[in-house]
C-alpha cells in the first residue's frame, strides 16, 4: 500500500512511559529554549520508540536520548506557551496525557490525565486554564482544568460523523473563543469515504463547551483536514485569516491542499482553494501528492515537507527511499519551490522556527537531523546543523 508509513504515523501508538525524575535535563542542555522529538522505528516501522527533550541553542551538536523522556512512538508533544503536553497518539494502548512546564530552561512534570480508555488522543490547545484535547478513538473533545488535572466536560461529537458514528477530531485551534476542530472523517479505518472529497471543521463556543455547527467544504475536492499529529496544520496568518491543510487521504483518495476561513467569518471562503496535487514545483520536474509537516512563516509563507511519489521504489521502502522534499509554499500566490535542501525519508519530515530561520528536521542520505534554511538570503545548510539519534519528528522553539 502506497501511504503504509503514513498509517503507521499517524494512527499507530505505543505505550506512554513516564519519567523516573519530576525534572529533566541533558548536562550538555541546561538551559533548554527548543524542544525537540526523535522516533527510532525498528525495521518494519510499526513499531519503535521515540524521545523529547530540550536544548538550549541551533549551534552545531549532536544529540543523544541517553537524558530524553520517553514519549508514544509517533505521536508529537504538543506546545502551549512554556507547557508541554505529552499524549497517547492515534491507536495508543494507554491513555494518558502528561502534562510538563518549561521552568528555568528544563522540563518539569506537573501532573497527569488519565483520559477514557481508547481515546486516542492527538492533539491539545488551551484556553488560560483549560485544555481541550482531541480523542479521535471515542468521537469526543475532552475539557480538563490542566492545572489541576480535572475533568470540565467531555464534549460528546460522534454525531458529527459521516457514514459512521465518529467523525475522528484532530488539529485544533482557537479564534475569537471558538475551538475549530479538523474532523478527518474515517470511515472503516484510516481513510474518509471515497465518495465524499468534502473537507468537515466543527466550530465548538469555548464560552459553554458548547457545539456551535459543522461547516463543510465540498467543491474543491479535498478530504482530510489537518494532520492528527501535526498541531500546525491549522492556524493563522498575521490577517487572522485560518488556513486549513488537508491532506486529502494522502493523495489516494482525493487531492490535497488549503482552505480558508477568513477573519470574522465562520464559513469556508469558497472564493480560495489551492490544490497542492495541481501546482507544479518550481526546481522540481516532479508533483507532489501531500505536504507531510507545515509551519507558517510569514507574509503568506508556509514551509513543508512534500511527498514525493516519483522517487519511492518500487517496493517501497520508507526508511530507504528518499522521497520527502522541503519547500516554500507561498499561500497567497499558490505557489510551491523548491529551497535548496535534500530530500528525506518519510521519518524525517518536521518543520520549525529558530529566530528567523526554519529548521527541518531530516533524514537524508548523507546526514540525519535539524537543517536550516534562511528566508531572507535563501542560503541553506548542506548538512544537517544538529544531528540526532534517531530521526527528527518535531522542533518547536519557545
Amino acid at each position: 500500500m502506497k501511504n503504509l508509513f503514513l498509517l503507521i504515523v499517524i494512527f499507530s501508538g505505543f505505550v506512554l512511559k513516564s519519567c523516573k525524575d519530576d525534572v529533566v535535563s541533558n548536562p550538555l542542555n541546561s538551559n533548554g529554549k527548543i524542544l525537540v522529538s526523535t522516533m527510532l522505528p525498528n525495521p518494519d516501522g510499526w513499531s519503535g520508540s521515540a524521545y523529547m527533550q530540550l536544548m538550549e541553542d541551533m549551534s552545531p551538536k549532536s544529540l543523544t536520548n541517553s537524558t530524553a523522556i520517553p514519549i508514544a512512538y509517533s505521536s508529537v508533544p504538543i506546545v502551549c506557551g512554556n507547557d508541554i503536553f505529552s499524549i497517547p497518539g492515534w491507536g495508543s494502548e494507554i491513555d494518558k496525557l502528561t502534562k510538563y512546564s518549561r521552568m528555568d530552561g528544563k522540563l518539569i512534570k506537573q501532573g497527569e490525565y488519565m483520559l477514557p480508555s481508547q481515546s486516542w488522543a492527538t492533539n491539545v490547545v488551551t484556553k488560560g486554564d483549560i485544555a481541550y484535547i482531541s480523542c479521535p478513538g471515542i468521537g469526543k473533545i475532552i475539557v480538563i482544568n490542566h492545572q489541576n488535572m480535572t475533568l470540565v466536560k467531555e464534549i460528546d461529537i460522534t454525531s458529527y460523523g459521516v457514514c459512521d458514528q465518529n467523525p475522528d477530531p484532530s488539529s485544533m485551534l482557537i479564534r475569537d473563543n471558538l475551538l475549530y476542530v479538523g474532523l478527518i472523517q474515517a470511515v472503516g479505518g484510516y481513510y474518509p469515504a471515497p465518495e465524499r472529497p468534502y473537507a468537515d471543521v466543527l466550530i465548538i463556543n469555548t464560552d459553554n463547551n458548547e457545539v456551535l455547527k459543522m461547516i463543510t467544504q465540498s467543491t474543491a475536492g479535498v478530504s482530510y483536514p489537518t494532520r492528527a499529529i501535526d498541531p500546525y496544520s491549522i492556524f493563522m496568518d498575521e490577517n487572522e485569516d485560518i488556513y486549513v491543510v488537508c491532506l486529502g487521504g494522502f493523495g489516494v483518495l482525493h487531492t490535497s491542499g488549503v482552505l480558508r476561513i477568513k477573519a470574522g467569518e465562520t464559513e469556508f471562503d469558497n472564493s480560495y482553494q489551492f490544490i497542492f496535487n495541481a501546482t507544479s514545483i518550481t526546481g522540481e520536474k516532479n508533483p507532489t501528492d501531500y505536504i507531510h509537516a507545515v509551519r507558517y512563516f510569514a507574509n503568506g509563507k508556509m514551509y513543508g515537507t512534500a511527498d514525493i511519489p516519483a522517487y519511492y521504489s518500487n517496493l517501497m521502502n520508507y526508511i530507504e527511499d528518499r522521497a520527502v522534499l522541503p519547500v516554500e509554499i507561498d499561500l497567497y500566490a499558490k505557489t510551491i519551490k523548491t529551497i535548496g535542501l535534500p530530500r528525506s525519508n518519510a521519518f524525517g519530515v518536521s518543520v520549525g522556527m529558530y529566530e528567523k530561520q526554519v529548521v527541518f528536521g531530516l533524514a537524508t542520505e548523507t546526514s540525519n537531523g535539524f537543517f536550516t534554511y534562511n528566508p531572507a538570503t535563501g542560503s541553506a545548510s548542506s548538512s544537517a546543523v544538529i544531528t540526532t539519534e534517531g530521526y527528527p519528528f518535531s522542533f518547536v522553539s519557545f
